[in-house]
């Protein structure tokens, strides 16, 4: 731990550069910069659950379970901590839910953070390791556990000395729920075989149980590609003039919704007729792309297409979530790329609930057949919500397992 810290404290200056100038180009606003550097201190009068969510799919998993959780410790606060502005976006705050951005992982911010927010659990989301976090927490003799447990492969391909910070570390967390046998591995090879570790499964099966009808924002048919990364807006766009389909609109929903410029960059402006959502441009009859570049509005553009194409799959990203897809019974298409849902693609290219392209040559021929045969569209969309209800529950065994680690506090 002293050479981590000894690393962290001398990257101190450029830490402090990058979250304010991150809040300027991201608009995040000064309460993101005090809060992340420790400058404020959160104001609460009692014990809280504390959920640690990183960004927006993180955040989502973090409000479900906070509403499970909910309905077993009714008179309990719930504290969720994001690390970006666009996941706070997403909670509303009450009475017994507050939100706060966790601060930068310095030893005496984070155990004065600690001691002020009382926690009687920590639960932590996904992948976000911080060891002194983890560290103080164990000392504290607070619980620990990382829920859908999955590690990325920057992290499983990191240098030794921050490997060697992983075995010191993992083994402090009392109980690490993975999502799949794979993930479990990987928390083994990096952290050894004497850690508290289980299967449970991914809990983003049972985050969209309750679909709820949203309005279509859309005034013609249209296809979406959602989540996309930088490069892949070119590619889609260019494969979707190729199909010369005038009748069905393509809608194109940014990652990171601040990437407009560069993405209207990319693309010959002079030739494709292009509306913008952020910029409140209408759609014509003559619209080709319509680029939704807005925060909250996702669930709508899933539900009202025709199919969907899930971005960070034609780059090397590693896919983003297609199970809100799924569970709107569309038809799912990925690129290559999707080593960060290796278990999921694998079931659902098994059982043909998903369409896997080699490469960006393939989506005109795939854009092309879907549009011809809404037959195709209905089986590839119908095999896929029947996984997702074959999996609701797996969330109350996530539930079962806080709860148990609550009671032993």
């Amino acid at each position: 731990m002293f050479k981590y810290n000894l690393f962290l404290y001398l990257l101190t200056p450029y830490l402090i550069l990058k979250v304010i100038f991150g809040a300027i180009r991201r608009k995040s606003g000064i309460t993101f910069i005090l809060q992340r550097l420790g400058l404020m201190r959160p104001k609460l009068n009692r014990e809280t659950i504390w959920i640690h969510a990183s960004s927006i799919g993180e955040t989502k998993i973090a409000l479900s379970l906070h509403a499970k959780l909910m309905l077993i410790y009714p008179e309990t606060l719930f504290f969720i901590t994001t690390t970006t502005s666009s996941s706070k976006s997403l909670i509303i705050e009450s009475e017994k839910l507050k939100h706060y951005y966790l601060p930068l992982d310095w030893q005496m911010t984070i155990k004065r953070f600690i001691a002020l927010i009382k926690p009687r659990v920590c639960i932590i989301i996904e992948t976000e390791i911080w060891p002194n976090l983890i560290n103080i927490c164990k000392n504290n003799k607070i619980p620990i556990t990382i829920i859908n447990g999955r590690l990325s492969s920057k992290t499983l391909k990191a240098n030794k000395l921050i490997k060697n910070i992983y075995e010191l570390v993992l083994p402090k967390i009392n109980l690490i729920m993975c999502k799949s046998e794979l993930e479990k591995e990987n928390f083994i090879n990096l952290g050894g075989s004497n850690l508290n570790i289980e299967v449970t499964g991914n809990i983003k099966f049972s985050q969209y149980n309750t679909i709820a009808t949203k309005d279509n924002i859309i005034n013609k048919k249209y296809v979406l590609a959602v989540s996309t990364q930088p490069d892949e807006e070119r590619q889609i766009i260019t494969e979707w003039l190729k199909a010369h389909e005038k009748k069905v609109l393509l809608v194109v929903a940014p990652r990171h919704p601040e990437r407009l410029g560069d993405i209207l960059s990319d693309l010959p402006l002079d030739r494709i007729e292009i509306a913008i959502r952020s910029k409140n441009e209408r759609i014509r009859n003559s619209t080709q792309i319509y680029i939704a570049d807005t925060i909250g509005e996702i669930e709508g553009l899933i539900e009202h297409c025709e199919f969907v194409f899930v971005g960070g799959s034609l780059v090397d990203h590693g896919g983003h979530n297609f199970l809100e897809a799924a569970s709107y019974g569309k038809t799912i298409i990925v690129g290559p790329y999707m080593y960060n849902f290796i278990t999921e693609t694998e079931e659902f290219l098994k059982k043909n609930a998903m369409i896997m392209i080699k490469n960006s040559s393939s989506l005109k021929h795939v854009f092309e057949r879907l549009l011809k045969s809404r037959q195709r569209r209905e089986l590839f969309g119908t095999n896929a919500k029947k996984i997702m209800e074959s999996k609701k529950d797996i969330i109350n065994n996530y539930c079962k397992s806080i709860q148990a680690l609550i009671v032993e506090k």
